[in-house]
């Protein structure tokens, strides 16, 4: 679930989302050559607990830095994850969130929705 979730976030926050992942060790997919979808395990799991912390307790405008280190054979990552604004849509709280993610020289900005749902933070398309 948490990789669904992170991969969603990464997805949407970051571009548009889709509301479904493969398997993790499926790589056949949009994100493949993206520093979201190459992330290991455990940067997965990392990224995605900075990503809720950030959700539930950040203000708007606060970016929250983060340091994902390198695991086998995926190298280091460092980003932030920065909420925008926030709004209720269908009586769920929902926050804009910009998400960057910096490896190697390479780096990536996505922004998208996200609203509290029961089991965690989901991507959403709200109109602007």
């Amino acid at each position: 679930m948490a990789i669904r979730c992170l991969r969603v976030a990464a997805a949407t926050g970051l571009a548009a989302a889709v509301s479904a992942w493969p398997a993790w060790g499926y790589f056949d997919h949009y994100l493949s050559g993206t520093i979201v979808g190459t992330l290991g395990q455990a940067q997965l799991n990392s990224a995605w607990g900075v990503f809720g912390k950030t959700m539930d307790q950040s203000a708007d405008g606060a970016s929250v830095a983060f340091s994902l280190p390198a695991e086998k054979r995926h190298r280091a990552v460092e980003g932030s994850f920065t909420p925008l604004q926030t709004r209720t849509d269908r009586g769920d709280a929902c926050r804009q969130v910009r998400s960057e993610f910096r490896r190697a020289g390479q780096s990536e900005s996505w922004t998208g929705w996200y609203c509290k749902e029961q089991g965690g933070w989901k991507s959403r398309k709200l109109p602007d």
